[in-house]
């Protein structure tokens, strides 16, 4: 069958199979109907001669042991848990054995959630499967699902949508991409939109709010739905941050079941996460991301318009409606919905304009902040009567869509109410957010202004609105609504305590003095699972004093480290990460270190340069002689054991780039609040961020290797010996690069 002939069949969804809808129901038990775990009983599966503990030269962990007493004592007792499991602890089946027994027990799902999608990887093929072997024969009955956002997956009525006009209205380029769409439409078992690329997502998505559920026609074989339904009957559920955070707000995004106990694996990012979950923005490409849901233009001169508007008009093209009031009604409305995108697209271009005007305009800098609400009285009310406006067409349109479709039935008439319904309420939502924004009046918020430069000088503005503190918003939606919340990661200590963090995260603190005083219930504990890594004789970290400060000499700076890569990498044989803080900084050493690198057989690879960061830590576990920079999502994530990895460059302390609103704004709310915004936030953010890159070199008890911290602040400033006592290996000054090179070739030698 060509791309043509499956398009064109209306039953081209005929070959998914359809979903069983007799889904098991499970109310959530209470803490008190629930079976506890046994402490020493799940705690003889780590044992050396337990279920995982059988194999030659098993090892005991006791930080690994201690983790999962603590995690069972979590579940039994309805406590929140917040651990710092150092590398090696074996933290993924410390958590996923009292989870797995928990859920076996009482017959209720445990959350997993994680924060990269590497971990969720690593917990399906690898983890899962071992911690299961503790349940036994009953392993085989047991539910595990992988849950993401609604828009992870693959709509079928978009799909339809954009079917509905046929092949040969496609532009050039979607013809050209529907064998390969097509194909991965009929292998993709789940719809996972993770594992494809071609068409926009945004084409083969719907949002909750237009979701038609069982009025879709599509419904029985959705597969929302059958991710749901999946999780609804599943044990354990991998999910992420994102999701359980919507979950938690109610957003029309969640496809999460009940449950009460709740695993949050790398918690160094929950902060982070949360404050881009709870934000607002108003600018040009959110509105046109909204508006194409409405109605957007085609491709080229065959392209054809898409969106719901557009759906409507075709099936009033194909004699829907036609001839009756009704379909007149129906085609006024859409007339006048094209005048109104006009009128909402001008009257937001004008807000953004003067906001720009207001703000932007008489500074170099691309983001500035902003406070009070922004002088464009008469703008606003441009906009929020052209948003009324169209909230009230779509609503009259959704009412007369609905009383046209037959009742009862489940047809295309129904669905596309529900989705005219959902954009209104997006509108809504919309305005509700640029009203926030624009206002600028909350003390809660730090407000910014943001220009954001494209391709060929095409520039937009934004402008956001952020929360200064997320920890009454995590207390309110998560501690106090689940019966247990564990926090889980290699960095969540600054100094030997968890003061910072919990105050970060809302977490009741039982060591903090304060907390203590003002907190009556004692819910919360904290725990420390030490790593089994002899990091003094596996690890050598160094610190030259013979570079300039990068803070006061960026570019000596630059030149001066780029001077001695060729010969500390020549001495660790390339296998080399370097940490940076900042792409620029990171190109300007590479544009410096390229050809003596190269002229020493040493191949470069510079993030941003091609290579994904998976395909470049790829390369370097594959090959000798290689040597990698990295910025960012470097710090962490980045796996590589042995010797393919034996030296670990931090080319600067990681303090936050200047200039960020959101660290800036919390670092005065800590000075309001009697802090100092340099020891009490700024300080403890870069040393949680300086353990995760100490913690990317060993990975086994068997690694070896080197970490050379360039910057020279780390020995020359009094914080310097937070960084240093912050890791588990003393830090050995040296004053010249030929005492470096020494160190490091008799460490390996």
């Amino acid at each position: 069958m060509t791309p043509a002939e499956f398009i064109d069949d209306p039953n081209w969804a005929a070959f998914l199979p359809e979903i069983d809808r007799a889904a098991k129901s499970r109310a959530l038990p209470t803490h008190e109907d629930c079976s506890p775990i046994d402490p020493e009983s799940a705690a003889m599966h780590l044992r050396k001669g337990g279920t995982l503990g059988l194999m030659d030269g098993y090892e005991e962990r006791p930080g690994q042991i201690d983790m999962l007493s603590a995690i069972v004592r979590a579940f039994n007792s309805r406590e929140h848990l917040m651990i710092e499991a150092g590398t090696g602890v074996g933290k993924s089946l410390a958590y996923l054995i009292p989870s797995i027994l928990w859920a076996a027990a009482n017959d209720t799902p445990v959350v997993i959630s994680t924060a990269t999608r590497n971990l969720q990887s690593q917990l399906i093929g690898s983890d899962i499967p071992r911690a299961l072997r503790v349940l036994g024969d009953g392993a085989a009955k047991f539910r595990v699902a992988l849950l993401k956002g609604r828009t992870n997956y693959l709509c079928l009525r978009a799909v339809g949508d954009f079917f509905s006009g046929g092949y040969w209205t496609m532009s050039k380029e979607e013809q050209d991409e529907m064998p390969h769409f097509i194909d991965w439409l009929k292998s993709t078992p789940d719809g996972d939109l993770d594992r494809y690329e071609g068409l926009q997502r945004s084409l083969l998505t719907c949002p909750g709010e237009e979701c038609g559920g069982r009025r879709c026609p599509f419904y029985s074989r959705c597969f929302v739905y059958r991710a749901r339904k999946k999780a609804a009957e599943a044990d354990l559920i991998i999910a992420n941050h994102s999701l359980v955070l919507a979950e938690a707000t109610g957003g029309n995004a969640t496809i999460l079941p009940a449950y009460g106990r709740l695993v949050l694996d790398e918690a160094h990012n929950l902060e982070a996460i949360a404050t881009e979950y709870l934000s607002y923005e108003f600018s040009m490409p959110a509105l046109a991301r909204l508006l194409n849901r409405l109605i957007r233009r085609g491709k080229g001169k065959r392209g054809r318009a898409g969106g719901i508007l557009a759906s409507v008009e075709r099936q009033l093209a194909k004699g829907i409606l036609s001839g009756s009031d009704v379909g007149n009604h129906v085609r006024r409305l859409l007339t006048e919905a094209s005048s109104l995108v006009v009128r909402v697209t001008d009257s937001a271009d004008e807000m953004l304009s003067l906001a720009e005007a207001q703000v932007l305009a008489d500074h170099t800098r691309e983001i500035i902040r902003y406070r009070g609400p922004l002088d464009m009285k008469d703008a606003h009310a441009r906009f929020d009567d052209a948003v009324a406006a169209m909230v009230t067409l779509l609503h009259d349109l959704r009412d007369t869509l609905d009383d046209a479709a037959a009742p009862g039935e489940m047809n295309f008439m129904a669905d596309l109410s529900t989705q005219v319904g959902g954009m209104a309420e997006s509108f809504v939502s919309f305005a509700n957010e640029a009203d926030f924004v624009v206002s600028g009046d909350r003390d809660t918020h730090v407000y910014w202004a943001e220009r954001v430069r494209l391709e060929k000088r095409r520039r937009y503005v934004r402008l956001v609105a952020a929360p200064l503190s997320v920890a009454d918003a995590l207390r309110k939606l998560l501690y106090d609504l689940k019966d247990s919340v564990v926090m889980s990661s290699a960095t969540l200590r600054v100094g030997n305590d968890f003061k910072y963090m919990c105050r970060r995260l809302g977490f009741f603190d039982p060591a903090d003095r304060e907390q203590r005083a003002s907190t009556p219930e004692q819910r919360y504990r904290c725990l420390t699972a030490a790593s089994p890594f002899d990091y003094l004789r596996q690890c050598l970290v160094v610190a030259p004093d013979c570079l300039p400060d990068p803070s006061a000499d960026a570019p000596g700076y630059a030149s001066a480290l780029a001077g001695m890569m060729k010969d500390l990498f020549a001495a660790t044989e390339g296998r080399a990460l370097v940490l940076f803080t900042s792409y620029e900084m990171m190109k300007a050493v590479a544009d410096l270190a390229a050809v003596p690198l190269s002229e020493a057989g040493i191949r470069l690879l510079v993030q941003g340069e091609g290579l994904s960061r998976e395909s470049m830590t790829q390369v370097l576990k594959d090959n000798a002689k290689v040597v990698l920079f990295g910025a960012q999502s470097f710090w962490e994530g980045v796996d590589v054991a042995g010797e393919a990895l034996s030296c670990v460059v931090i080319a600067r302390l990681p303090f936050a780039q200047v200039g960020d609103p959101v660290v800036e704004a919390r670092g005065e709310k800590v000075e309001r609040e009697g802090g100092s915004p340099f020891r009490d936030y700024a300080l403890p953010e870069a040393v949680i961020r300086f353990r995760q890159g100490f913690g990317r070199l060993i990975r086994t008890k068997s690694d070896r290797g080197v970490v050379v911290v360039t910057d020279p602040r780390i020995v020359t400033k009094n914080y310097g010996a937070v960084f240093r006592k912050s890791i588990p290996a003393s830090v050995h000054t040296v004053v010249s690069s030929d005492e470096l090179l020494d160190r490091v070739s008799g460490f390996f030698s």
